[in-house]
């Protein structure tokens, strides 16, 4: 074979493949930084690799992951077929099916390695409008880390370019090497996918630019090519390991490349019951108990997920998307998989009926499909996005028949209802058999509970600080664990000196150190934590609206992003929806929700200004219950979440490069604490229903369930406007009555207006009147600013004046009510 490095054939085993997978075109993030130019990145990569001590069996897909022509003087050392050898040919299929939208540039353009990598956000469209992309967005060349690293939004080509030349790659490849060398030559994979990601998800896959057509830019990064192409060549393997087990000994080239047999499964699992799972609890220690249950979900989540990869033989590169109770695995077609996904959907349905007794359910789906289905363009066949839109199709019918084998094989015991002996659980209101004392405030008396809910409202003590949950087979006596199934969740907070227990997995929180990662069975879980605190403990609702400015009341927010659905299945153009596109798609939607939400929530960072209404507050102080792939739920002080919602919102469309057909609804409301927490969030859920009837890229601030009527029965008052236009509120109305016509006092807590209450309310009925007849009438509207400037000597007041012309505009009277509403909370004392 032309090596001398003591590598044979049939010396290569599985995780030499994902490994070599994983690190095949890391020879590109070298080249970059300017030297050996005249050596390909295969042979630059290969001798990397080896020069820190990586077995020849991984380095050996670095060198020979391309096929070349017979001629070719490289060959021998640099070819995949030279000769064939199955491993390294399942690495140059799984190559080829992850890259593929390079054809659409094949023999066109010149490489170009400062080019910079456009976001993938800037090709999504709704219209299919053909073309150069909606807006020419690039990332800035950057490293993803936690804590005080800035929001990296996209900028123009021209603003981010000179970041991507030799020396901002040596820049990059300095500590990456330095990381690198740390976990080689083992390379445990979960730690190497972890390090992949944070040094080139932010770097392109590939440099060929064509001259004069911007959409040439490359949109993939070099990370998502590398995940992708591990998780296709891990589908492979196992495939022909089960099918064919004498791949390991005979040659099947042909075989491995033909891409018309299905040797794939893109496999989906959806809980349902999860909102009520979530919402309908009492508001005893509610925003406690609210935070862990949503973090048990993803836990949940996690669990399945493991499962699925363990019974299939697959690593954590197969999972494609995990976010919001949901997830999408890639899995190869074999009848071993088939089962493991029948036999998994029955057992966990099982433990999900006897333990939340059927409050929740997973619905397991798969859909087959061949290597062609991978590449763009195919006539007649669905492509990648059709075939998800296909599987999220079957998961929703089968949340439509869930629990059907538990129902068949005892309907009796399904259907019969609660015994006399049956308890009602405080928190959750279920009936059970047992409950147990819980102490819910120290100076009440302890309240009876279900085993569940008390599970879950002591883990509420343990989630802030925690950065470590290992996954045991055995309950561990100094550690606070959940049990999911036989296993043992140990959840452990963050410290100099950290000894994990044995265990399956240990999960590591919101780390990019790649330190956290030396540890055995390290893996990445990024999670949505910010929250409120007094010292380690959540901030209770109580407290929350306490500390509010103005009325003492809590709000909540809840957002998703609109028409997510459409986008993935149609926003890219037919002949760009490759693989990889849609994986660089779900990856910066799930980083923004789960990681960039911190760092707003925060204000952290130099890429926004956090809006503040009022001078001298600091952190956002919110807890963030639950953000999944695209949406989010938060809860805090009244004030806080309010201008938390425009932070989100302009982040987002930042982060997406502003592009029109990615936008984000949301729906707020403001009530007291001790309001019941289910009634507060189906009341957010109809707010920001609201917001998406009104054409989505909307905002629904301060809704009533119960709003006044016009004539013809539309709602007097819903609070429901653009983001353009709640922008204008503010800017215009707002933040001048603030700023300018008041005084904020009592440290920040109160707003004092030179205006009195009364006037806001002659103002509000102006508004109403508009609202319900069509009609602004402007002398009454007129008398009452003049009537409030001379009792109130702000006749003279330039300021008032200013403030005076903007209210008489049409296009903010439908505004007016909401500022309104918001001055008048901004002006009480306490509960008032």
């Amino acid at each position: 074979m032309g090596n001398d490095s003591g590598w044979s054939e049939g010396a290569l085993e599985f995780s030499d493949v994902i490994k070599g997978a994983l690190l095949h075109d890391v020879g590109k993030f070298i080249q970059r930084t300017g030297n050996e130019q005249r050596k390909t990145h295969q042979e630059i990569g290969a001798a990397w690799l080896k020069e820190r001590g990586v077995p020849e069996t991984v380095a050996v897909f670095a060198a020979r992951h391309h096929g070349l022509l017979q001629q070719d003087l490289r060959r021998e050392m640099v070819d995949a077929f030279a000769p064939p050898v199955n491993e390294l040919v399942i690495v140059y299929e799984a190559d080829n099916l992850s890259s593929g939208e390079r054809p659409e540039k094949k023999g066109e353009g010149k490489w170009e390695h400062a080019v910079p990598l456009m976001s993938v956000f800037s090709k999504i469209s709704l219209k299919h409008r053909a073309g150069q992309p909606v807006f020419n967005q690039c990332w800035s060349f950057h490293a993803l880390a936690a804590g005080g690293e800035k929001l990296n939004f996209p900028g123009s080509y021209d603003a981010v370019r000179a970041g991507y030349g030799p020396d901002g790659y040596g820049r990059l490849l300095t500590p990456f090497t330095r990381d690198f060398e740390k976990i080689a030559p083992a390379l445990p994979v979960d730690s190497l996918l972890m390090l992949l990601e944070k040094y080139t998800a932010g770097i392109p896959s590939e440099t060929r630019v064509v001259e004069g057509k911007p959409e040439s830019l490359p949109d993939v990064s070099l990370f998502d090519h590398l995940k992708t192409t591990a998780a296709i060549a891990a589908c492979l393997y196992r495939y022909y390991e089960e099918t064919r087990p004498e791949f390991r000994e005979a040659c099947i080239k042909e075989k491995i490349l033909d891409r018309r047999d299905r040797r794939y499964m893109l496999v989906g699992g959806d809980f349902s019951g999860v909102q009520k799972f979530i919402y309908t609890i009492s508001s005893k220690g509610a925003l406690k108990t609210l935070r862990a249950r949503s973090f048990f979900l993803e836990l949940l989540t996690e669990h399945v997920i493991s499962r699925l990869l363990n019974r299939m033989k697959l690593p954590r590169t197969n999972i494609i998307y995990s976010g919001g109770a949901r997830f999408y695995l890639l899995a190869p077609a074999t009848t071993g998989c088939r089962a493991a996904l029948e036999e998994l959907e029955a057992q966990i349905n099982t433990y999900l009926y006897n333990t939340y007794r059927g409050r929740l359910y997973l619905a397991l789906d798969k859909i087959e499909f061949a290597g062609n289905a991978f590449l763009p363009g195919n006539e007649g066949r669905r492509d990648i996005a059709g075939l998800w839109q296909d599987l999220a199709e079957g998961l929703r019918e089968k949340k439509n028949r869930k629990f059907i084998g538990q129902i068949a094989g005892d309907p009796d015991g399904f259907w019969s209802p609660a015994g006399p002996e049956e308890k009602v659980c405080a928190v959750c209101h279920d009936e059970v058999s047992t409950t147990l004392p819980l102490t819910v405030f120290d100076d009440h008396e302890p309240v009876e509970v279900c085993p569940v809910c008390r599970r879950l409202y002591e883990l509420g003590d343990e989630l802030p600080g925690t950065k470590f949950i290992a996954a045991c087979e055995k309950r561990l006596e100094r550690a606070s664990c959940v049990q999911i199934e036989d296993t043992y969740y140990a959840f452990y907070p963050a410290g100099k000196s950290f000894t994990p227990p044995p265990c399956r997995l240990l999960y590591v929180l919101n780390s990019w150190s790649i330190d956290d990662y030396l540890l055995p069975r390290a893996a990445q879980l990024f999670t949505a934590d910010y929250a409120a605190r007094q010292g380690r403990a959540y901030k209770g609702f109580d407290m929350l609206a306490e500390e509010a400015a103005g009325a003492e009341r809590i709000g909540i927010l809840r957002m998703d992003v609109d028409n997510l659905g459409h986008v993935f299945t149609c926003g890219l153009p037919g002949h760009e929806r490759t693989f990889s596109r849609l994986s660089t798609l779900s990856r910066e939607l799930t980083r923004f929700f789960k990681f960039h939400l911190n760092e707003i929530c925060r204000g952290a960072g130099e890429g926004f200004q956090p809006f503040r209404l009022l001078p001298g507050r600091g952190e956002r102080n919110v807890t963030v219950v639950y953000a999944g792939g695209d949406d989010l739920f938060v809860a805090g002080s009244w004030d806080q979440v309010v201008e938390l919602a425009f932070d989100i919102n302009f982040c987002f469309r930042r982060y997406t490069g502003r592009n029109p057909h990615l936008t984000i609804s949301g729906g707020m409301v403001v009530h007291d604490a001790k309001h019941p927490l289910y009634r507060l969030a189906e009341m957010a859920g109809e707010a920001e229903e609201r917001a998406k009837d009104n054409g989505r890229d909307s905002i629904a601030l301060f809704y009533s369930t119960v709003p006044d009527f016009t004539a013809d029965d539309r709602p007097l008052f819903t609070g429901t406007y653009k983001w353009s236009e709640a922008g204008r509120l503010v800017d215009e109305i707002l933040k001048p009555a603030v700023s300018g016509l008041a005084e904020v006092k009592d440290g920040g807590k109160r707003v004092q207006f030179m205006f009195s209450k009364g006037f806001l309310h002659r103002l509000a009925a102006v508004t109403d009147i508009w609202r319900r007849e069509g009609r602004l009438y402007l002398p009454r509207l007129a008398y009452i600013l003049a009537r409030e400037g001379e009792h109130n000597g702000l006749k003279n007041n330039r300021t008032w004046q200013e403030w005076k012309k903007r209210i008489y505009h049409t296009e903010l009277i439908g505004c007016l009510r909401t500022a309104i509403t918001w001055m008048e909370l901004l002006s009480r004392r306490g509960t008032e």
